[in-house]
């Protein structure tokens, strides 16, 4: 049971003692506030820079900007904490290394750096039979079978099933490239059969090809 006070002042005195003891800063938290404050009175040029590794990271918001403002710190505390999260598991370099690390792995725009995308296409079973119509009417003047039909479009799609077209999109800095390599021309693939290797009569063909190409308004 808690003593009773017999002046006004004792009844202070016991207040104050009753009040929590502030806790100290960490070591960590100290020089995280040193390099904070060191950061803000260090020359605009290396300002400027430290603000747009941070941009490039993904942890400054807004217009970069050589002033040590709200969005500087922000972004430094932010770095800050993923540096501390990583430090429980492993070595960490230095503030300004770490940062520097962090802007390397956001070049593709904050999301963890440079992505890419493949894409794999062939032919479908309709296209294929539309080509193979296309190509027997181009060399006979009609059609052909179903059988002769069917045999261009099995063909066709087992070669373009061993060499598919493959396009690779890489996006970095928020600009996308895209590259293809591979791909059977199924058309000119059905020509080359139904010509028996002759050259001349495989152009013939191919000529007739083409225009019903532009009549229909393409089929590949």
């Amino acid at each position: 049971m808690a003593e009773t006070a017999k002046s006004p002042d004792e009844a202070r005195v016991q207040v104050v003692s009753t009040q929590p003891t502030p806790q100290k800063n960490t070591a960590e938290e100290t020089n995280f506030q040193s390099f904070a404050t060191a950061i803000s009175k260090i020359d605009a040029n290396t300002r400027l820079k430290i603000a747009e590794q941070l941009k490039k990271a993904g942890l400054y918001r807004g217009t970069v900007s050589n002033k040590f403002n709200n969005a500087l710190y922000d972004a430094l505390l932010a770095a800050e904490e993923k540096r501390a999260k990583l430090a429980t598991v492993t070595e960490v370099p230095g503030r300004l290394e770490f940062i520097q690390s962090l802007a390397v792995e956001g070049e593709g725009g904050g999301t963890g750096g440079p992505t890419q995308q493949i894409t794999t296409r062939i032919s479908d079973d309709a296209t294929l039979r539309s080509m193979a119509i296309e190509v027997l009417k181009a060399k006979t003047g009609d059609e052909g079978t179903e059988a002769e039909i069917n045999d261009l479009v099995k063909k066709a799609k087992k070669a373009q099933e061993k060499n598919p077209t493959v396009t690779k999109y890489l996006t970095s800095g928020g600009v996308t490239r895209a590259t293809t390599t591979g791909g059977v021309d199924a058309g000119q693939f059905m020509i080359d059969i139904v010509s028996n290797t002759d050259e001349a009569r495989a152009n013939k063909v191919l000529q007739a090809y083409n225009i019903a190409l532009n009549t229909f308004g393409g089929l590949r």
